[in-house]
């Protein structure tokens, strides 16, 4: 079994375990083969995550490559955002997250203050 992100679950996947929501109730049952109607349910339900059966691939971290500085920036910046939020509800979790890492590749995307220009470094 391994637990994945909605988000990263493909067409023919099977369920190893129920999908419930937070009240128990069951959404989907263990063994269904994932189509795209399923998939399309778990977003609208605000599933975030669900086992499947096979072997767990490595999680990938996509804040490996950024400083430590900037990784607290940005969960400084939105936490803020966050702050009257429950970021114990699936839902406001997943939004969280996906907060982080937008506000993440976008701090990574912008030009460094401290790296010159390439158009004033060659300008003589």
């Amino acid at each position: 079994m391994a637990v994945i992100s909605v988000d990263r679950a493909d067409l023919g996947m099977v369920l190893a375990a129920p999908v419930t929501d937070r009240r128990g109730r069951l959404l989907i049952p263990a063994g269904k083969e994932l189509d795209e109607k399923f998939l399309k349910a778990l977003r609208m339900w605000g599933v975030t995550q669900i086992e499947v059966e096979g072997e767990a691939e490595d999680p990938v971290d996509p804040f490996a490559d950024l400083p430590p500085e900037v990784m607290e920036q940005v969960q400084a910046e939105v936490q803020a955002r966050f702050a009257r939020n429950n970021l114990q509800h699936p839902l406001i979790a997943g939004l969280y997250q996906r907060a982080v890492l937008k506000r993440a590749e976008a701090l990574s995307q912008t030009p460094s203050e401290h790296q010159p220009e390439e158009a004033s470094a060659h300008a003589s």
